[in-house]
């Protein structure tokens, strides 16, 4: 069995900054009740080591860094290995750490029923027992969106409590019921964000997380209902509503607004000061031991699809499909031209900067790189995350590069998509939403009644209202490579989009071709557009059972009240 508690993290690690594993192995059965949890430095040595779960960069071992968002219609790595792509349908015949594991949730449970031995400062000892509700609830939603129905597990057991051991799948409903409850607790315990770091959990970020939860699920009811993954009855309204209200209280609060400059909130070095991000993982080579690959090997074997890059409007507001404005996407030097500035910062393009040297020389882009350790690229490479200055810690690009996990326009998106949902959004909720995130850019804003009907919105499987279709554009760039596309896809029942389709790159013509590049290696489909994944023929998503993962097969042995997802 895996340890049970990650208890002896350096209780002065505050910051979100380990791919490493600090933990003492120690198991549970010798772990002195009576020497730890008793001082609220005991309770944050032990929710510290849950840091280290929330998604980071690579180590500098790796060698590189696949970007969020890379297995998915919106951008590709090296290989479509995906639920999306149809190349990972196997039931494992064994849990292990990563596959039907509730390692976390135990080790949780563990700590939250020894919370109440602690004394001493109780500002303190609220803020770490909020921390453990949270975690709770943050490893819960992992396994919703994972297999849906869960057993619900409220306390910490062993293996001679049968109620727990064989405990039936709640549906998930309840377990969202459960989660939100833990976010509550966590709400009502933890301090508000001008009294913790960017490094730590506040109340505003349990906040967001119950928002992002209540979306999931809201969405997931509505889109699913009618099929084996619905919950019947149910049509999603209740969690969408506590969706929109969890977010206003966020946007209402004032606690947070948006960082000026959309380009640079992705490449910094620490977000103490930063307007917009509630919760950040940072790392330091020279005072923790803790660096990261990211900036070392672009484009970490990675590349936009064409459906992202088609995504972006022109300056105008209008899209591509419609826009006297469109410069064409034939060519890279080109493509941006009169487009929402959110593309500039996201793709590069001949003449972006790559690096300024040590000495002030500066680097400039070219064309792709298509060189063989980064096969399967598009052609778009990722300007998003780019550091372009020297460090001299390293003699090389800074390897300090932080990672946010949560930032504040995901509470406007979210606020906006749960109103656009229940039919209820209004033009004040756009302008206090989504039309700060387009003026941010200098972007017209969406008004409502007036929204220009784009011929080529994508096609989800059924038909939207118009400001839906814009809504989820919105999400769609201003998330770009944040990791939430693959959830967003799932929750929408969005296979429509991308099943029995191929992604697509750039144009290819000899404003893209370097020296690296074999044309012969290349594949077009009809209308020029690089290929990456002809090899591997085209997605094939399968609906009847790819929304949700199996059960592992000794699982459903080992407990026959357990049963399997729907077509496993």
């Amino acid at each position: 069995m895996k340890n049970i508690l990650k208890l002896f993290i350096l209780s002065t690690i505050l910051t979100l900054s380990s791919c490493e594993d600090f933990l003492d192995k120690t198991p549970l059965d010798e772990v002195s009740e009576a020497a730890f949890y008793s001082t609220p430095s005991d309770l944050q040595a032990a929710v510290n080591g849950f840091y280290n779960d929330f998604p980071g960069w690579s180590a500098t071992s790796i060698g590189f860094n696949i970007l969020p968002d890379m297995y998915s219609d919106i951008g590709v790595a090296q290989e479509p290995s995906s639920r999306i792509s149809g190349l990972s349908y196997t039931v494992p015949t064994s849990a292990s750490a990563s596959v039907w594991s509730f390692d976390e949730v135990r080790e949780t449970n563990w700590l939250i029923d020894h919370l109440d031995q602690a004394s001493g400062d109780e500002t303190l000892i609220n803020q770490y027992s909020g921390e453990a509700y949270f975690f709770r609830a943050y490893y819960y939603f992992e396994l919703l969106k994972r297999y849906g129905d869960l057993p619900i597990f409220p306390e910490y057991f062993d293996n001679t409590d049968e109620e727990y051991v064989f405990a039936s799948r709640s549906p998930r409903n309840e377990v969202v019921d459960f989660i939100i409850s833990d976010l509550d607790t966590a709400i009502s315990l933890m301090q508000s964000f001008p009294d913790v770091a960017t490094s730590r959990l506040s109340k505003e970020v349990a906040l967001l997380m119950k928002a992002r939860v209540a979306l999931y699920e809201g969405t997931w009811e509505k889109y699913h209902s009618g099929t084996d993954f619905g919950v019947s009855g149910l049509d999603g309204s209740d969690f969408l509503q506590t969706a929109a209200d969890a977010s206003e209280e966020l946007i209402n609060s004032g606690v947070f607004s948006l960082h000026s400059d959309y380009k640079s909130l992705f490449n910094q070095v620490g977000y103490g000061g930063n307007s917009e991000v509630l919760l950040s993982r940072d790392y330091n080579s020279i005072v923790l031991g803790i660096n990261n690959v990211l900036q070392q090997t672009w484009p970490n074997r990675c590349g936009y699809t064409k459906f992202a890059i088609d995504s972006y409007l022109c300056t105008d507001g209008d899209p591509i499909s419609v826009s006297s404005l469109y410069q064409g996407n034939t060519d890279l030097s080109v493509i941006e031209t009169n487009r929402d500035p959110r593309l500039a910062a996201t793709i590069m393009v001949p003449g972006d900067l790559i690096e300024i040297k040590s000495d002030g020389t500066e680097v400039y882009w070219e064309n792709p790189n298509f060189n063989s350790t980064n096969t399967g690229l598009t052609g778009y490479e990722s300007e998003k995350y780019r550091n372009v200055l020297y460090d001299g810690n390293y003699d090389d690009f800074t390897e300090d590069t932080s990672r946010i996990i949560m930032r504040y326009g995901e509470a406007l998106l979210i606020f906006a998509e749960a109103k656009a949902e229940l039919g209820t959004i209004t033009q004040g909720d756009l302008d206090k939403s989504i039309n700060l995130l387009r003026s941010r850019v200098s972007m017209p804003g969406i008004t409502l009644g007036s929204i220009t009907v784009d011929p080529n919105w994508p096609n989800y499987g059924y038909t939207l209202s118009n400001i839906l279709y814009e809504v989820r554009r919105e999400r769609t760039v201003e998330l770009m490579a944040e990791g939430f596309r693959a959830d967003d896809l799932y929750r929408w029942r969005a296979h429509t989009l991308f099943d029995s389709d191929q992604p697509r790159g750039a144009y290819y013509n000899d404003g893209i071709v370097s020296v690296e590049l074999d044309p012969s290696n290349v594949t077009l489909d009809e209308d020029g557009f690089i290929l990456p994944f002809a090899s591997t023929g085209i997605y094939s998503f399968d609906e009847s059972k790819a929304y949700l993962l199996p059960i592992p097969l000794d699982e459903l042995v080992l407990n026959p009240n357990l049963t399997q997802n729907p077509g496993w």
